[in-house]
């Protein structure tokens, strides 16, 4: 029986190469606030567009300060 991990991999499988690398299909992308700002403008400055913009999720992660909390 596949776990849900197996069976989520297994879905996005594009290529298997024996003894070496699978080749996945992302169908998301997952941005982080603190480095995706400079990479998106980058591709900007490039004039690279972002291939299905409707599957980029951004979701802050570090905006809690770990001191100076009084």
């Amino acid at each position: 029986m596949n776990t849900l991990f197996d069976k989520i991999w297994d879905s996005h499988v594009v290529t298997k190469v024996e003894d070496g690398p699978t080749q996945l299909y992302i169908d998301r992308l997952y941005c982080h606030e603190v480095t995706s700002p400079q990479a998106f403008a980058g591709m900007r400055e490039r004039g690279i567009t972002c291939f299905r913009p409707e599957k980029i999720y951004c979701m802050p992660d570090h905006n809690t300060p770990t001191h100076d909390q009084d």
